[in-house]
């Protein structure tokens, strides 16, 4: 007597002489079959090729809980170390519709997408009617397990992350991303001077930031502004970079190629992630602790000295052994020496920062 299977609707294909799976699986199955991983203390089960990170596992979970109707992931990729059947009910050639029945003893591996699956089950556990939806597997059969080393490294091989700058550029939902692309069209001196797919920017390159840095700048400046009417933060937003464009003339050259973006990039902190985020952080302060005079108070900002140079003022903060930094604390301490030049108040938190 055969023992215990369970199925899955599956198109078969063949890939380098191996048959292979697209499959559909019910998202209310995913804990059965992969029990662990949804709290960071099992992320190292052996159905994984590496621990989960669980900030990434909670993020995803809270993305899908906040749109439980409208989200979209892609297929993860598993191997199956055991046989498996597979009957057709349609199809010709190597290529049929079917159903996929794999024994209920079965290892299956995670090879690709481990943050998707423990973060839809982790929001599976608030939102139960998800149980109803699918998300798509791609099934590779490994009887002996032999090949699971070679099947990781094949598809992996050849990945490539989604640029975060993409993602911001074409998402609706995200209301940050939304200010972020209108205020570069509203800001002169943004317009055609945000990098809008790269990770980074060449010496060569006229233009300012990544999409991804100005995000995250402004991420930082309306952080206690959720509740305020997104055309209100647009507009805050839109203005402050304008005043903060006016008091840093080097923007301007950078763009315009009055100066060398070599010389310009390699002299000055402002013209770096870390120098619109550090600016930022003093944008948010200026909103709390000047609500009605902080254009007033902005224009200070023209007299802070960024030269990297300036080594008492930035080594410790923006920079560590001449290098810029990009850390959270190096972005704290860096949004720390505007606020002070600023004339503002710092937290119990950063001031403990300074001591």
């Amino acid at each position: 007597m055969a023992g215990l299977e369970f199925s899955l609707p599956a198109i078969r294909g063949m890939q380098g002489g191996h048959a292979f799976y697209t499959a559909m699986c019910p998202i209310g199955l995913l804990p059965r079959l992969f029990p662990v991983g949804v709290e960071a203390s099992t992320s190292d089960a052996p159905q994984v090729f590496r621990k989960a990170v669980p900030a990434r596992v909670r993020e995803i979970a809270r993305e899908i809980l906040a749109d439980p109707k409208d989200f979209h992931l892609a297929a993860v990729t598993i191997s199956i170390e055991n046989k498996v059947r597979f009957v057709a009910s349609s199809g010709k050639y190597r290529i049929s519709a079917g159903e996929l029945l794999i024994p209920l003893e079965s290892r299956l591996i995670i090879v690709d997408g481990i943050h998707r699956i423990y973060g839809l089950q982790r929001a599976l556990k608030e939102c139960a009617s998800l149980g109803d939806d699918s998300i798509a597997m791609l099934i590779h059969v490994d009887p002996d397990g032999s090949r699971r080393g070679h099947i990781y490294s094949d598809v992996k091989r050849h990945e490539r992350s989604s640029a975060k700058s993409l993602r911001i550029g074409l998402d609706d939902r995200d209301e940050i991303a939304r200010v972020t692309r209108e205020l570069i069209e509203a800001v002169p001196v943004f317009v055609n001077a945000i990098e809008l797919e790269k990770t980074a920017i060449s010496n060569r390159s006229r233009k300012l930031f990544t999409l991804s840095a100005l995000y995250q700048a402004n991420q930082l400046l309306l952080a206690d502004l959720k509740d305020t009417p997104y055309a209100d933060r647009l507009n805050l937003a839109t203005e402050f970079w304008g005043e903060v464009a006016a008091q840093i003339p080097a923007w301007a050259e950078l763009v315009h190629g009055d100066t060398s973006a070599a010389e310009i990039r390699s002299g000055y902190v402002h013209c770096h992630a870390i120098g619109i985020a550090a600016i930022a952080r003093a944008g948010r302060a200026l909103f709390n602790q000047c609500p009605t005079a902080w254009q007033k108070r902005i224009k200070k900002l023209g007299s802070l000295d960024w030269s990297r140079s300036n080594a008492a003022l930035w080594e410790g903060r923006a920079m560590i052994g001449s290098r810029l930094s990009k850390s959270n604390s190096a972005v704290a301490r860096a949004g720390n020496a505007v606020k002070l030049h600023l004339g503002l108040k710092l937290t119990r938190e950063e001031r403990a920062m300074e001591e």
